[in-house]
């Protein structure tokens, strides 16, 4: 068990701002101490506050190499995000609000990948049958991992010993599967779009790693080139997988803070960081207080 110190960062605000779909919690130390199962690059890690600290301790589940090699990346820490939010106008008193509500949130560095597959499978979907659809897909492979999860049992009873969990199938494993075993997963209509992705991706027709080259607009250029993705996937794929902070995605929540917050055009100003800046609008007004407030105009 690691203990760690780590300023800005709250795990709820991170798992629940629409970025991943394998970050969900496992049970909890103790009231008001999730643990979150976090599965990334084949490696699955728990990770809670640390209920014997204060809001910048944290326990993790790992080596203090691995969370050094890896995780620390993963989770974006080496960015002071308070440079992010000093683009905020001070008379923005939304996105002001916003910020203070989301602060500790994160941009994670994904797999490009794993984020397109997913926010294909995104569309029309609500978040708990993304992710269920998401760990069938995993699942297909039969790549079974074991994490060891003893420590934390003893912390609390409640959780498991141990856990199985399967690593998100890679370009060529999920091109072996016919359009029956794809669909069994629950993608329904997204079955052929994933196919094609899968099939261009494996021959090396899609070259994701040659995509990290391109500009912003370049990169969504070439991923509007594929079948089943538009400008909210593409965005999406962007902005979590190739950690594009420039690329705002828009989904129902996004359309409605721009167009009551922002007379329909976000503030030029805020293009350098607008994918970071939305993260904090998206969070408190999908979860928390403007849910109640932002109504669809007709």
């Amino acid at each position: 068990m690691l203990h760690l110190r780590i300023d800005d960062f709250d795990l709820r605000a991170v798992a629940e701002s629409g970025q991943c779909f394998r970050m969900t919690e496992l049970g909890s130390l103790k009231p008001g101490y999730p643990v979150y199962k976090v599965i990334a690059s084949g490696r699955c890690l728990l990770i809670s506050g640390d209920p014997q600290g204060d809001e910048h301790s944290f326990l993790a589940g790992c080596t203090e190499s691995e969370w050094d090699d890896f995780y620390k990346d993963y989770f974006d820490l080496n960015r002071d995000y308070s440079i992010y939010r000093n683009y905020a106008d001070e008379k923005d008193s939304f996105l002001q609000r916003c910020m203070d509500y989301g602060k500790g949130i994160r941009i994670l560095n994904q797999d490009p990948w794993e984020m397109l597959i997913s926010f294909i499978i995104s569309q029309r979907k609500s978040v708990p049958a993304i992710r269920t659809t998401v760990e069938r897909l995993c699942a297909l492979s039969g790549e079974e991992k074991k994490l060891d999860c003893t420590v934390w049992h003893e912390l609390n009873p409640a959780l498991p010993e141990s856990i199985v969990y399967y690593p998100f199938p890679d370009a060529e494993t999920l091109a072996k599967y016919g359009p029956e075993e794809i669909n069994s997963t629950g993608t329904g209509y997204r079955t052929g779009y994933i196919m094609e992705a899968a099939r261009k991706a494996s021959t090396g027709e899609l070259g994701l790693c040659g995509l990290q080259k391109l500009s912003d607009e370049e990169l969504l250029e070439k991923l509007l080139e594929l079948q089943g993705v538009g400008i909210k996937v593409a965005s999406c794929t962007a902005l979590f997988g190739f950690h594009r902070l420039s690329l705002c995605p828009e989904d129902v929540w996004m359309k409605r803070v721009k167009e009551q917050h922002y007379s329909g055009e976000w503030p030029e100003s805020y293009r350098p960081v607008l994918g970071v800046l939305q993260q904090y609008m998206f969070y408190y007004a999908r979860l928390e207080h403007e849910k109640d407030q932002i109504k669809i105009k007709n």
